[in-house]
């Protein structure tokens, strides 16, 4: 080979790689380019859902400013009945906490008993339509077995009428010697 072959097939396989290598950045920008849409969607999904709760969010300050001003001035001109009330509310909180603690452990009860019942009625479900699949099949099986033993008979029957209408062969008359042959065949069969 000549310097020029050798140096084009250099050229070649220096283009082929900065080809290939071209295609795996095209791939990677069109996966970052998905993945950034994607995102972008997502975020935009998201920040549809929480706008209207921050806006709430945004009012129900407003409005909880507005009560802890009142509160505030309430406090001040009744200040010793508003620490017997806040002595009140707390053994109120404390017993609500302790009602949610029951309630809690009452929903998880009956949780429990639902997804035992659950259970009990899937276990039922499987046995009952196990039993109707071993039904189907010994109803099959009790009407395939008289099914073939009737086309058995049947068979055998039209054999025996083809037979029966069938005309006979012709005898051919065989000599003396064969016959006795034929005979001593015959005897050989029963043992």
């Amino acid at each position: 080979m000549t310097v020029n072959t050798e140096l084009f097939w250099i050229l070649v396989a220096v283009t082929v790689a900065v080809l290939m290598q071209a295609c795996v950045l095209l791939g990677i920008f069109l996966t970052m380019r998905k993945a950034v849409q994607i995102a972008k969607e997502q975020s935009d999904e998201y920040r549809a859902k929480l706008t209207p709760i921050l806006s709430e969010g945004g009012k129900l300050l407003s409005n909880a400013k507005e009560v802890v001003a009142s509160t505030q001035s309430l406090l001040q001109s009744l200040k010793p009945r508003v620490e017997t009330a806040a002595g009140e509310l707390a053994g109120i909180t404390q017993d609500l906490h302790d009602q949610v603690n029951r309630l809690q452990v009452s929903v998880d009860e009956v949780a429990l008993k639902a997804r035992h019942q659950a259970d009990r009625v899937d276990t039922m479900t499987t046995s009952f339509l196990n039993g109707v699949d071993r039904f189907g099949t010994f109803v099959n099986e009790a009407v395939h077995v008289p099914i073939r033993q009737v086309n058995g008979f049947v068979a055998a029957a039209k054999a025996v009428v083809d037979t029966l209408r069938a005309p006979a062969p012709p005898r051919t008359r065989t000599r003396p010697a064969a016959r006795a042959m034929r005979v001593d065949d015959d005897r050989d069969l029963f043992v």
